[in-house]
């Protein structure tokens, strides 16, 4: 009767170090996770900022452009503004 109780209690041993086991396994799987996630929200952060300034970088170069485009097509009319000028003007100069 004495051996059935030392198995017994044995049992309870192996179980509480089995459970233990997977306590620790359970932990650890656990604290890689939460790693994992805090990496990831890290690279969340960091890839939202940049879309923000790319963003920014963006609504600058379009207003940029803008405005080049423009300075632009005020250059042209003002070169076929002078053209025509210099046309007339040499027109005026042969007829004297």
């Amino acid at each position: 009767m004495y051996m059935g109780n030392s198995s017994g209690s044995g049992n309870a041993s192996a179980d509480d170090a089995a459970k233990e086991s997977q306590k620790r396994r359970l932990q650890m799987e656990l604290l890689i996770l939460d790693s994992d996630t805090r990496k990831l929200t890290n690279e969340k952060i960091a890839l939202d900022a940049e879309l923000r300034k790319l963003r920014q970088d963006g609504e600058r170069i379009r207003l940029n452009l803008d405005s080049k485009k423009g300075r632009f097509d005020v250059v042209v009319r003002e070169i076929s503004s002078k053209e025509e000028e210099t046309k007339h003007l040499k027109k005026k100069l042969n007829t004297l």
